[in-house]
């Protein structure tokens, strides 16, 4: 019964989840790449078209994916959003219809702010932050949004840098969001933000990396003008510690977790060298079949023993090739095999 069950083909329900759930982790600049390759799997082009809009959507509101034109530069995200697949470019003042499949803009508007307030506001701080982020994220854009009620405005700041290289096979994104309140007796205000960072590499494995810190600091309010320069210079602080941890992290993984995957060195604590191990002997009987079979040895040594694995092969010349792998995990100089043409024979040098 058990068997019977486990071979039942998957509803259609479940292949719906099961489909959301991987392209929801589809990395950044990937979306397209993880839809065909799951499409082939499935086998089902309806399911898979009625969910790949509406998760393509998510996924380029959650990755700040941009909107470069010479109508408009802004990060589609949940903040500008007015209505189904419409946009707003605050900086510009004009809306948009975003095709989030085929990644185009069209039947640009214009969308003018009326609180002229609330847009000094919004300009003073989007002008300090585009000029930091022009020096510290190449290629990257930024977009600030206001939120306005009856008794306070909502400042809303948005980064993205990201890095897309998939002849090099990885790709990585770097994204903040930032908010804060302002209200008509503000002396100082909390700031509330998120540092995620996210990368992918697939060349000689499939690695995800996702790190993600919230940030809350005090800033004060004084000019718009200020407030703004003070406002990037507490993000800049907060960045460079993000950064900085990182990194040391990247070290301390190196030295503990990584350490623990390679196999530790000999009691002296140095590395095999080949040029002082006795001379090996390796003799073979000459086998009249196109190939010789794999011959495993070792060398004996006080401290420590290494594997080969030599395949002998005859070609019509009847001269020897040879192939080795050497199983150590440390950095050495391997030996240097000699072929004996006539006896079938290796020496090590």
């Amino acid at each position: 019964m058990d068997r019977m069950t486990r071979e039942q083909p998957l509803s259609r329900q479940e292949k719906v989840k099961i489909v959301s759930s991987l392209l929801k982790q589809a990395p950044p600049e990937e979306f397209c790449e993880a839809f065909s390759d799951l499409r082939l799997l499935v086998g089902d082009d309806s399911l898979m078209c009625q969910e790949a809009a509406s998760l393509c959507a998510l996924h380029n509101k959650l990755h700040f994916t941009p909107v470069k034109r010479k109508e408009c530069e802004v990060l589609l995200t949940r903040h500008n959003e007015l209505e189904e697949k419409h946009f707003l470019d605050s900086q510009r003042q004009v809306s948009f219809k975003f095709d989030h499949l085929r990644k185009e803009a069209s039947e640009f508007q214009a969308h003018p702010q009326e609180d002229e307030k609330g847009e000094a506001w919004r300009r003073a701080l989007y002008e300090s932050l585009k000029a930091y982020v022009s020096s510290h994220y190449p290629g990257g854009i930024c977009s600030v949004f206001i939120k306005d009620t009856a008794i306070r405005k909502i400042l809303i700041a948005c980064i993205a840098g990201r890095l897309h290289r998939p002849s090099a096979f990885w790709n990585g994104l770097w994204k903040s969001e930032w908010t804060f309140t302002l209200t008509p007796t503000s002396t100082s205000t909390q700031v509330t933000g998120t540092i995620m960072v996210q990368a992918h590499y697939f060349e000689d494995g499939n690695i995800h990396l996702t790190v993600c810190k919230d940030v809350a600091e005090s800033l004060p309010v004084t000019t718009e003008t200020q407030t703004s320069q003070d406002f990037v210079k507490l993000l800049e602080d907060a960045d460079n510690q993000f950064q900085d941890g990182l990194m040391e992290e990247y070290r301390r993984m190196s030295d503990t977790h990584l350490k623990a995957f390679r196999r530790q060195l000999p009691i002296t604590h140095s590395m095999i060298n080949w040029e002082k191990i006795v001379t090996a002997k390796i003799a073979f009987t000459t086998h009249t079949s196109e190939e010789l079979p794999i011959s495993p040895f070792k060398i004996p040594s006080k401290s420590t023993s290494s594997v080969f694995n030599i395949t002998l092969a005859w070609n019509r010349n009847m001269t020897v090739a040879g192939d080795y792998c050497v199983k150590q995990s440390h950095c050495f100089k391997p030996p240097n095999l000699i072929p004996l043409k006539r006896m079938g024979r290796f020496t090590m040098e």
